[in-house]
């Protein structure tokens, strides 16, 4: 299971708590990762989103270099450990989203402090070209499976399904467990097999 999320996004924060939730509740064993994706069309998602203009060049470049810098501190942060590395994430967008912090090199380094990660490897990791270059491979990885937005899901190893699907809607905690349990796998194989009808769902979708 892949969530591709906006690491400084509201979206995003309530998908990753869904399938936080979802692999705890659920008796089958899910791997999951959580991989930063950023476009310029996911720019202008979140700009509109927070009813910011579109055409205002420095907003737009604030908002694109905050995505950017915080998609690279969450991977430098992985690089200790895939625990040390989602805690840094939750805990970065709870800062943003509960504590009203705008993202910043402060709330990233009292994050740090506070999980206990190794504070040089971090400053060095974040700004380092293998980070960047790791970034780069996810964004191949979102181009091979067709997400365009956030916070899209790609599944794998469905029961009784032998291709992947996507959800680009990932706020409703039920559908999540409705799709990992297979009561979704009619509507899948109607998106599969139909090419004008596909199904209720809007949101989801075969690759």
């Amino acid at each position: 299971m892949y969530l591709f999320i906006n690491p400084v996004g509201r979206k995003s924060y309530q998908s990753e708590k869904n399938i936080i939730k979802l692999v705890n509740n659920l008796d089958t064993d899910i791997r999951f990762r959580f991989i930063p994706f950023l476009n310029l069309n996911t720019v202008t998602n979140v700009l509109s989103e927070h009813n910011l203009p579109l055409n205002n060049l420095d907003i737009r470049n604030k908002t694109f270099n905050n995505i950017y810098q915080a998609s690279l501190d969450y991977k430098a942060a992985l690089f200790q450990g895939k625990k040390h590395g989602r805690s840094f994430l939750l805990n970065l967008q709870n800062e943003v989203f509960n504590s009203n912090r705008e993202y910043s090199n402060k709330v990233v380094h009292d994050i740090i402090t506070s999980i206990g990660l190794d504070s040089e490897m971090f400053e060095s990791d974040r700004h380092s070209k293998f980070t960047i270059e790791s970034f780069k491979r996810d964004q191949q990885m979102a181009a091979e499976m067709n997400v365009t937005m956030h916070s899209t899901m790609v599944l794998y190893n469905l029961a009784n399904i032998d291709f992947g699907v996507s959800l680009t809607d990932c706020s409703s905690y039920d559908m999540l467990e409705e799709l990992c349990l297979g009561k979704l796998n009619d509507e899948i194989m109607l998106c599969k097999n139909s090419k004008v009808h596909k199904g209720s769902i809007t949101s989801l979708h075969t690759l």
